[in-house]
């Protein structure tokens, strides 16, 4: 978990432009704000709320549903001057900048997402129903001093596809792998998922997109012939199951575009329904694409071999799933193309190819799914608000294959990663589950003409749960709570959830080099053994890095008001690791600065926000930019005094907007006994009730932090002259009074903890060494054709050599022990070994044969019986040949026991 160093800043904090930028223009709060919601929600609002981007330190916020363009570093600037200017320590004079920019959009519906486009050009913004994209402006307009509101040149997007009428839409994504990050992927509840390939110099481009699928008829389609396109603006849509079964929660892109992503991964949409189905497009790309650099060679070296294989096993590949052939007939006519040079806006030529979608074997993708959820009694149902793919790492040999140079490659710790993708699946109730893909989707087509007879093939495709951890309290979910998830720059195993209550951070990394070892490991034996307890250990870190203050608002507010926005992570060298929300009950900005990894490397993405290519930014522990200092406090969260305390009074809203015109003159007469006078006194008492309770609650919790506070600083004045009186004493030489060095001076007391922590070094140095020495002697290796044979050999002897069970409490250690030739009895004395006890014992029946024969001869040949020569009966007889038995199982016991104990040390 990164160390939190400090919570919302105070250049973020009321009274600062910070704390401006996130606040509502409107002063006064309208009597229904009062009972819960925000000005601008004109109906109930279900779905992900992502008003804030950013663009490097440039933030986009919408307040009011106006659109606010800020610079973090340039506030954080300009209220660190001021403060040195009030303190005196800063005598020039800056030009003090303006605290935001209002971007004015033609919108009316309330702006629910915003995203930024990969080249940091455009920004989508997202209604409940509509869709527009605006051209931003450059960062050089930040300057400007005028306080005039910027025009934003807009573009309706799908202007007859997403209106009012039709469904609502979900997401706005853009695509990993579009050309200059100009292709937008929007996905509507009912399934419909659109790709817009945007130019700015074509305007036909925002009316039309370029493909067009409603999965429904797609689930159902057979062949390439199949009109899967949405029906129109004007066109009935009647009940279907079907529809219902496919309502969309949420969708993403399985990767980010990296080139040491897995090859299918940027071009695969995943997408749940809101009872957990989840299903995918492979692949689904645009009419003209850039591929990254080693996105070609690994979708070739696949196709290849699994032709290869088919074509060797006539029963692998059937007529059924000519998946594998498609894919051939995909990378074939890749290969064939000529690439163009991507160009900007400004027609300078970047040295980035774009290829065409291939025509073989067609543009549409075969639905992927539902696929099934092998989570037993732990998942019934699934109630899911959003989705989040980590996608598989690219094999090094795919890597270097496909990576012009080897500077390109960024190996971390030998290309750590796990070859296999996760599903993360956030539900409304705040529980996260993971879920792992071993089988990964790759590129599957419809057919181009309908088969003859439907498949046969099963095409079940199953996903592993992992783990399930829980972020809300059962009491504290709302019924319209919408968790989002939000990636984190630092690590692909990692990335952030926000809900009504907090932030919190996940990583996986603790147990992604275990699982990726098991998976590569070809020995297959004690496999589900090691999984299942990989399973029931996996270690998720889980941790709260934002808890909002729920006592502060209303439990009107709280119960009305929609979850918060999802966070944002940001990196700039002036604000460090910075996390950035606001909540939804009253538009504070909550923050948080969190430590910067030691070692870390910040892979490609397909946008770099700030416009820095950062794909060879590496950060070590030696770095001096790594290196933020001792931390020599713990961070708390600052004291944000509620909004009741400066909010205007709305008694004279009510007084103005409740009474009639010809009414509203008796305010200044005299008050006469009447109902209409009793029934505006009731209305004024009720609203003077709520806000001076408001007022008395905030008081309170005033009121108590301030003598928790007081209790604390009295505990910490005390350790502090706890410490001070240590450290006099250790400077004068006198020691610690518990210590019994009283007598040496510090020198000598600082030299002998120097050399004890010498010597213990140097023995944990020997143990550790011989732990090593150990371990390499017990370091199992692969079975040979020789150890087989011995293994036999063994095997046929056990048939031979046995012992009595006489101890059947005997352990695996006697065993053991007995095969290395000193076997030890309960008492403590030493036994032969069982091949020296089996030469005795052969010995003896051949002397006992000859002395046999020798009686014989001398009785003339003439039968004698025990009985008669030695006088010993037959039930004497018969308990001796039993206990010899006895001995012989004993004696295969033993060889039983290791032959057991050398297959155990061969699997490890």
């Amino acid at each position: 978990m990164p160390k939190i160093l400090g919570y919302t800043p105070s250049w973020l904090s009321r009274p600062s432009a910070g704390f401006d930028l996130f606040s509502s223009s409107n002063k006064r709060p309208s009597i229904d704000s009062q009972h819960g919601g925000q000005p601008g929600d004109k109906s109930e609002y279900l779905g992900p709320r992502r008003t804030i981007a950013h663009r490097g330190s440039e933030i986009f916020v919408v307040v009011d549903n106006q659109i606010r363009w800020a610079d973090l570093s340039i506030l954080k600037y300009e209220w660190e001057s001021s403060q040195r200017k009030g303190r005196g320590l800063e005598d020039d004079d800056t030009l003090p900048g303006p605290g935001y920019k209002l971007l004015k959009a033609p919108i009316s519906e309330q702006i629910r997402q915003l995203s930024i486009s990969p080249n940091g050009q455009l920004l989508a913004i997202a209604t409940s129903h509509t869709v527009h994209v605006a051209i931003l402006p450059d960062s050089t307009k930040f300057d400007d001093t005028t306080q005039s509101p910027i025009k934003l040149q807009t573009h309706t997007v799908g202007p007859t596809a997403h209106v009012l009428s039709q469904s609502p839409v979900v997401n706005i994504l853009w695509h990993p792998v579009g050309v200059n990050g100009t292709c937008l992927v929007t996905v509507t509840t009912e399934a419909v998922v659109r790709i817009w390939e945007l130019n700015r110099s074509n305007r036909w481009s925002f009316d039309s997109p370029t493909l067009a699928i409603d999965l429904t008829k797609l689930d159902a389609a057979r062949s390439q012939q199949d009109n899967v396109s949405p029906s129109g603006m004007h066109s009935g849509r009647g009940f279907s199951a079907d529809a219902v079964d496919m309502e969309i929660a949420s969708a993403c892109f399985g990767g980010t575009g990296s080139p040491d992503e897995s090859a299918w991964s940027a071009m695969t949409l995943w997408m749940t329904t809101t009872d957990g189905d989840v299903y995918a497009l492979c692949p689904l790309l645009p009419s003209k694409w850039q591929p990254t650099s080693t996105q070609l060679s690994s979708l070739a070296s696949i196709a290849v071999a699994a032709v290869t294989i088919a074509s060797q096993d006539v029963d692998f590949l059937g007529d059924d799933v000519p998946w594998n052939t498609d894919q051939y007939g995909f990378i074939s006519e890749l290969d064939a193309q000529e690439p163009l040079l991507a160009t900007r806006d400004d027609d300078i030529t970047i040295n980035e190819a774009i290829y065409t979608r291939p025509k073989r074997p067609g543009p549409l993708p075969k639905l992927q799914g539902p696929f099934q959820l092998a989570a037993g009694s732990l998942v019934d149902y699934l109630d899911v608000s959003d989705i989040h793919i980590i996608a598989s790492k690219l094999e090094r040999e795919e890597m270097i294959l496909g990576a012009d140079d080897e500077s390109e490659i960024d190996v971390q710790g030998e290309n750590m990663g796990l070859s296999a993708a996760i599903i993360c699946l956030m539900t409304t109730d705040g529980r996260v589950h993971l879920f792992l893909d071993l089988e990964e989707v790759e590129g599957q087509w419809l057919p181009a003409t309908a088969p003859e007879r439907p498949s046969s093939v099963s095409t079940s495709h199953e996903l592993i749960l992992i783990e399930a951890l829980d972020t809300l309290d059962a009491e504290a979910i709302s019924e319209n709570e919408w968790p989002t998830f939000s990636r984190d720059p630092f690590s692909r195993y990692s990335f952030y959830t926000t809900h009504s209550q907090g932030v919190f951070f996940f990583s996986l990394d603790h147990w992604i080099k275990r699982l990726e070892d098991e998976l590569q490991n070809p020995t297959t034996a004690g496999a589900n053994f090691r999984i299942n307890m990989l399973r029931e250990s996996s270690g998720t870190l889980r941790e709260c890095i934002l808890r909002f203050d729920q006592d502060r608002f209303t439990d009107n507010q709280i119960s009305s008001s929609p979850s918060a926005n999802a966070c944002i992570i940001l990196h700039d060298s002036d604000l460090g690791y910075f996390l950035l929300t606001s909540t939804n009950h009253d538009t504070h900005p909550q923050a948080a600065t969190l430590d910067i990894p030691k070692s870390f490397t910040i892979k490609q993405e397909p946008f770099s926000d700030d416009g820095v290519d950062y794909a060879d930014l590496h950060l070590d522990s030696n770095d001096s930019t790594a290196d933020l200092g001792l931390t020599t406090h713990v961070a708390r969260s600052v004291y944000e005094p509620p909004s009741t305390f400066w909010n205007e009074s709305s008694l004279l809203q009510l007084t103005s907007a409740s009474l009639p015109p010809h009414r509203r003159r008796t305010l200044k007469d005299e008050i006469r006994l009447s109902t209409a006078t009793l029934e505006l006194m009731t209305s004024a008492h009720r609203l003077m009730s709520n806000e001076t309770h408001a007022i008395q609650t905030a008081v309170a919790d005033l009121f108590n932090r301030c003598e928790r506070m007081v209790q604390e600083l009295r505990t910490q004045i005390q350790r502090v002259r706890e410490v001070n009186g240590r450290a006099e004493q250790l400077a004068l030489g006198g020691g610690d009074e518990h210590s019994s060095e009283g007598g040496r001076s510090a020198s000598e007391r600082l030299g002998l903890r120097a050399q004890k922590c010498l010597e213990k070094q140097e023995r944990l140095t020997d143990r550790m060494e011989k732990l090593r020495r150990r371990a390499v002697k017990l370091e199992g290796r692969a079975v040979g054709e020789k150890e087989r044979e011995w293994i036999k050999e063994m095997a046929s002897l056990k048939q031979v050599i046995c012992r009595p069970d006489e101890d059947e409490d005997e352990d695996e250690d006697d065993v053991m022990s007995d095969a290395r030739g000193h076997e030890q009895t309960k008492n403590g004395n030493t036994r032969q070994p069982f091949y020296q006890r089996y030469e005795e014992l052969r010995d003896m029946a051949r002397e006992l044969v000859e002395r046999a024969r020798h009686v014989k001869e001398e009785d003339g040949g003439k039968t004698r019986t025990d009985e008669d020569v030695y006088g010993i009966s037959n039930d004497i007889r018969k308990r001796k040949v039993q206990q010899v038995m006895a001995l012989l199982e004993r004696e295969e016991a033993l060889v039983e026991g290791v032959m057991m104990r050398l297959e155990r040390l061969k699997v490890a």
